[in-house]
């Protein structure tokens, strides 16, 4: 499907759409579906891939204004992006998300001495932390230990603070499925948090 995107009005309507969907205009959300580091030396990857790395995460939550933390583990930690889209909806279940080309000006910052185990993004309200695996039931695992990985470290939660914390308060969403691996994303709203 092609979409014509009215950059004035900040929506996506297809073209040629059935009577079903005409007049269908969704709003915009410009993300970045690859977004990655170098991994540790091992096999070759290629952008389709993901892991505590990142790659092509296909995670709706990689927008202007929002923070990702990525583990350095190479030298000069080689960081890519591509796989821009105008919008894509959780999961990406059938891989057309809307794909288009884009601009993208960034910013890089080095913080030293931190354990990142799974990719990180934070907005001004949320903490999310990604899992990638070859399951949901895995990728739900590693989501979930990535956070209370983050909650011990930056907020000072014991173990039992943390599992408190999460079973009253995580959000689980679905950020990939179309890939080669698919992602959950463990949420948690900051106001929630101590103060750090």
């Amino acid at each position: 499907m092609r979409w014509t995107l009215d950059r004035e009005k900040g929506t996506a309507s297809p073209q040629g759409a059935s009577a079903a969907l005409r007049g269908l205009a969704v709003p915009v959300r410009p993300m970045l579906g690859g977004l990655a580091v170098a991994p540790q030396d091992g096999p070759a990857i290629s952008t389709g891939d993901t892991g505590r790395f990142g790659g092509n995460m296909d995670f709706n939550e990689v927008v202007e204004g929002n923070t990702v933390y990525l583990p350095v583990q190479q030298p000069g930690a080689l960081l890519y992006l591509g796989d821009a889209h105008a919008l894509q909806g959780d999961g990406e279940t059938s891989q057309y998300a809307l794909e288009t080309s884009m601009d993208v000006e960034f910013t890089v910052a080095l913080i030293k001495g931190k354990a990142v185990g799974m990719p990180r993004v934070e907005s001004p309200a949320q903490i999310m932390v990604l899992g990638q695996a070859g399951s949901l039931d895995d990728a739900l695992r590693a989501a979930t230990a990535g956070m209370t990985q983050w909650l011990q470290q930056d907020y000072g939660l014991s173990l039992s603070d943390s599992a408190i914390v999460l079973g009253s308060a995580v959000q689980y969403s679905v950020a990939n499925l179309a890939g080669r691996s698919v992602g959950v994303a463990a949420k948690i709203n900051k106001s929630l948090l101590p103060r750090r």
